[in-house]
């Protein structure tokens, strides 16, 4: 039942997360819309500008290609040259010639003269553009050949007029263009030179066109801006919300699987023995937590870390005081000087009964206090030193050591070792790793806690050792207490009755549990 809550909470842990990542993506994203838009507006205008300037161009070049109007070969007013070269010219879609201000020739049938209603401004002596008014009205370009005027009315600037001057001053005009939704307009630039001659403005225009749209066509492409970032918000909010729950759902099984275990008495402790460096005697052994699962033996960085958070490091360390203390009779070391050490948490210090609980087992089970040692590491905060200190001095009162674990690497420092009874410190294996290189930078950090723990009258344990010239080294600086793979890894309580028989056959003379720290 408290696995189907569990479950349960992470689903909607995970389902909320989604909805507020999609909310905060969605709305981080609110630029996407404007943004495609814009850019749609943007190729809407390089494609119309283009098409503006090749209209014009083309117009251009058909009007300069014109031969004279003698050669136009019109009759009643129409030219079939002229029909004929607007109809090839696709920018075309007019073509004709006035003279002393009368039609004398065109491309069509249709008597059309631009300059009966237009604004016309020039460009240069040769070129000129006009502007025509009324709703159906054009633009035009016009060609000026001494009395004779060539005009062309360019497919790509046919636009409904719907503003007029102001002022001959003014550059604002604004055309609908053939397409729903956009609107066309010239003007506002601020590189237009424009002077008075007499009745006539001249005008240098350029070819530049800005493009808006209609709130309606704006609105059509930001619906789909919209559609885009409700998109990606969604992928990335699942994303997240899938690792959350993987994650949760994942602690939550390694929580209940050690609740499991817990119950199976699967938690078990293997030994990695302790050394003196000089003889080679036995002195003693740590105990390690492993979890004895079917088929498998998981290694503590897999499960600890969640034991400690969910409160369940406490029940495991209780497990294994058990069966350190049934092993301790097992290998025949009560009442010698051999010992074994237990991890225990600060927290475990401090909050619960396990120094009392601890030295209760003891006494039930006729074990000396000696055999048995509490190390306490410095990786996790003792919140409370007083009550640490009364606690600690419960155990040490009943014959046990209290052991500094990870020396130096932590929050203690030197307040553990003024204000709790502790009699023997442990040097990390990351003091001893600086033994492996010469000359190693680090190397005064370890020599200045050998010297300050021999000052101070502490016995030391060096932990993490792997090579025969780092224990000559300690030993050499003092520090007699070896324990690492350079005399064997962790072991199961058989093969370490195994191991010490095997040693003491390797290392004659040694007396069995001779030797203190």
């Amino acid at each position: 039942m408290r696995r189907l809550f569990v479950t349960d909470m992470s689903v909607r842990l995970a389902a909320t997360t989604c909805v507020v990542v999609f909310l905060v993506c969605f709305f981080s994203l609110g630029s996407t819309s404007r943004y495609l838009a814009n850019r749609a507006l943007a190729r809407q205008t390089n494609v119309m500008v283009r098409a503006l300037e090749e209209g014009v161009d083309g117009t251009r070049r058909e009007l300069e290609q014109l031969p004279p109007v003698e050669a136009l070969n019109c009759r009643n007013g129409v030219s079939d040259i002229l029909a004929q070269r607007a109809f090839e010219n696709p920018y075309i879609r007019w073509i004709g010639v006035r003279r002393a201000g009368k039609m004398i020739c065109r491309s069509g049938l249709v008597n059309r003269d631009p300059g009966l209603a237009a604004h016309l401004y020039r460009i240069n002596d040769v070129w000129s553009i006009g502007f025509l008014e009324g709703k159906s009205d054009v633009v035009y370009l016009e060609q000026r050949r001494g009395d004779t005027e060539y005009i062309a009315i360019p497919e790509a600037m046919m636009f409904d007029f719907e503003s007029s001057l102001d002022c001959p001053r003014c550059v604002a005009y604004q055309w609908d263009v053939d397409q729903p939704g956009f609107v066309m307009r010239f003007g506002d630039w601020n590189s237009v030179v424009i002077r008075q001659t007499g009745d006539v403005v001249i005008l240098g225009i350029r070819n530049r066109v800005t493009l808006g749209a209609s709130q309606s066509y704006v609105d059509r492409l930001q619906s789909s801006g919209r559609v885009l970032a409700a998109g990606i918000a969604a992928i990335v909010a699942l994303i997240l919300s899938f690792l959350l729950y993987a994650l949760l759902a994942r602690q939550t099984s390694v929580v209940s699987l050690i609740r499991q275990g817990l119950r199976r008495n699967e938690f078990l402790p293997y030994y990695q023995p302790i050394v003196d460096g000089r003889d080679g005697s036995v002195l003693g052994a740590e105990a390690l937590v492993r979890w004895s699962r079917p088929h498998k033996l998981v290694p503590p960085e897999q499960f600890v870390l969640f034991a400690e958070e969910n409160g369940l490091i406490g029940p495991i360390t209780e497990q294994l005081v058990k069966k350190v203390l049934m092993d301790i009779k097992t290998f025949g070391w009560v009442g010698t000087n051999r010992y074994i050490s237990i991890n225990a948490e600060p927290d475990q210090i401090v909050k619960t009964d396990f120094c009392k609980s601890l030295v209760k087992q003891l006494a039930d089970s006729g074990i000396p206090g000696k055999n048995i040692a509490v190390e306490v590491t410095e990786r996790r905060q003792l919140t409370d030193l007083a009550m640490g200190r009364s606690h600690l001095l419960y155990l040490a009162n009943a014959g046990v050591d209290i052991k500094i674990d990870d020396a130096g690497t932590g929050f203690g420092g030197f307040s553990y070792l003024l204000e709790l009874p502790v009699s023997t410190l442990k040097i990390d294996k990351i003091f001893i790793d600086t033994l492996r290189a010469k000359d190693d930078a680090k190397r005064p950090v370890l020599d200045a806690i050998i010297h300050f723990a021999r000052q101070s009258g502490l016995s030391m344990i060096a932990e993490g050792v792997e090579t025969n010239e780092q224990v000559n080294y300690l030993v050499q600086a003092g520090v007699y207490a070896i324990q690492g793979y350079v005399y064997s890894p962790p072991l199961s309580a058989e093969k370490l009755m195994s191991w010490v028989k095997e040693h003491e056959l390797e290392t004659p003379g040694v007396i069995i549990g001779s030797r203190s720290l």
